[in-house]
């Protein structure tokens, strides 16, 4: 794993992201040489006009395919199933270029050219995905051997949660420091060796620090020189963070918020790309999405006899605990709080028929874009809450007022992990995912929530889930 941007990426997904990024490039010129073969050579000038258009063909081919996971982690499934998936993505990238071109007919290449660059490309990271797995990489390489330092209640934590999702990680053992609780079941070490010498001999490449009651200075000194012999050691903070993307509230201390929350440190050069971002890709969504947004509001209006709302404006807890209203497609009836705030439920009876199609397909977030350009929310942040829960989960989650600190977002890292919740439990959950993100927001992140936000409103995950909001 590495670290671009404050955000994780495995060195083989790179690797990936590069040959694939060259094979879009070259097809582009491939295609075009291919339509125009038996017409006429192309010369320098026209070859030259040639790049940008490849460049945006790639860059759509890449969101696609980054879009529907496919550079999220490595293959697990057969070459049948990853074909499939692929052959998926590059039918949304068709979509999504032909409609592009449309819009941007100045990177338009010709219909024979763009088919042919489009088969070329399929074949191309078909064989790239062939050579990567049957000969590039050998499957040991992928593995990652990890030794767990603690065989208690936090050693535990790591175990199950590879035992759900083991991926390219393996436990090779759990190391038991003096006068420690064993919770673990299996795979206990107690040896004589040096923490150093042992991991050699294991091949170990990773040490995860789990224990308990913390380590002795001559315990940590085991630990140091593993770290200075490229044996890399992780705490458990640390190790959640990375494998995955959250922040492990039951492993933190004050101290530790203090000292690694720099994503909370104001950079006004940062605070100015950011909100450029938003307005930009806010009027561009308003501008194109606005016959969807006009037929929602005459749906809506058909449906209620025009004597229902078709906005609801609802307070909501926004950057340093100001109350803002955000502003939403009505998806319910108008007397669905009559009796006062509750959360919603799975198949809320409250929820209207065009309500139910347009918060599966997210079209009833649309008009927050008016919060963001209002400068009251952004595209990427934690969702914002109603003032009446706020102060019900303040009381009783540790951490939670942590949100405030950044803008909230119509979209966000926990609405894409988590999705949506119903109850003080589910919201301890995205409150991890939430504080990640606040710890490690930046431009580029947003961009990658942004990308597996279309993910989510493709194939409906979490669309059915419960929802707080009316």
């Amino acid at each position: 794993m590495i670290r671009i941007f404050k955000h994780y990426i495995s060195r083989w997904s790179l690797l990936l992201v590069l040959c694939e990024t060259s094979a879009f490039l070259a097809s582009v010129y491939f295609g075009v040489e291919l339509r125009f073969f038996w017409a006429a050579e192309l010369d320098e000038v026209h070859r030259a006009e040639l790049l940008p258009r490849a460049l945006f063909f790639a860059a759509v081919m890449l969101i696609s395919m980054t879009a529907t996971g496919r550079y999220q982690r490595l293959m697990r499934q057969g070459m049948t199933e990853e074909a499939l998936s692929i052959g998926l993505s590059f039918i949304i990238g068709l979509v999504a270029t032909s409609v592009l071109f449309y819009a941007l007919p100045d990177l338009f290449i010709g219909r024979g050219a763009f088919i042919y660059a489009w088969f070329i490309a399929l074949g191309l990271v078909l064989l790239i995905r062939v050579a990567f797995y049957q000969f590039i990489i050998e499957p040991s390489a992928l593995q990652r051997r990890i030794l767990i330092y603690g065989s208690g209640q936090k050693a535990g934590m790591v175990e199950r949660m590879i035992d759900q999702d083991p991926g390219d990680r393996v436990i090779v053992g759990f190391w038991s420091p003096h006068n420690s609780p064993n919770v673990v079941a299996n795979h206990l070490i107690y040896s004589d060796e040096r923490l150093l010498v042992w991991c050699q001999e294991h091949h170990i490449s990773e040490v995860v620090v789990a224990a308990d009651h913390g380590v002795s200075m001559e315990e940590m000194q085991q630990l140091l020189d593993c770290k200075s012999n490229r044996i890399l050691v992780l705490d458990l903070p640390q190790f959640f963070e990375r494998e995955e993307r959250l922040i492990l509230m039951e492993a933190l201390g004050t101290e530790w918020w203090i000292a690694h929350s720099d994503g909370i440190a104001s950079n006004l050069v940062q605070e100015v790309m950011k909100k450029s971002f938003d307005i930009l890709i806010s009027l561009l969504l308003l501008f194109t999405l606005w016959p969807i947004m006009l037929v929602t509001a005459l749906l809506i209006v058909i449906e209620g006899r025009g004597k229902e709302p078709v906005f609801y404006r609802q307070a909501r807890v926004g950057y340093g605990g100001k109350i803002f209203h955000v502003i939403k497609f009505r998806s319910m009836r108008a007397d669905a709080e009559k009796d006062g705030p509750v959360w919603a439920q799975k198949n809320d009876n409250r929820v209207t028929r065009v309500g139910r199609v347009i918060r599966n397909t997210r079209i009833d977030e649309l008009p927050q874009f008016i919060n963001v350009l209002r400068g009251e929310m952004s595209l990427v942040g934690p969702r914002p809450e109603r003032p009446e829960f706020v102060e019900l989960l303040q009381q009783q989650i540790p951490y939670y007022s942590e949100r405030h600190r950044v803008k909230p977002g119509i979209t966000g890292w926990a609405q894409i992990k988590y999705g949506y919740g119903a109850s003080v439990e589910d919201a301890v959950e995205k409150l991890k995912y939430d504080l990640y993100y606040i710890k490690n927001h930046t431009l580029f992140f947003d961009l990658l929530v942004l990308i597996h936000s279309v993910e989510v409103v493709l194939f409906g995950k979490g669309a059915d889930a419960p929802r707080k909001d009316v």
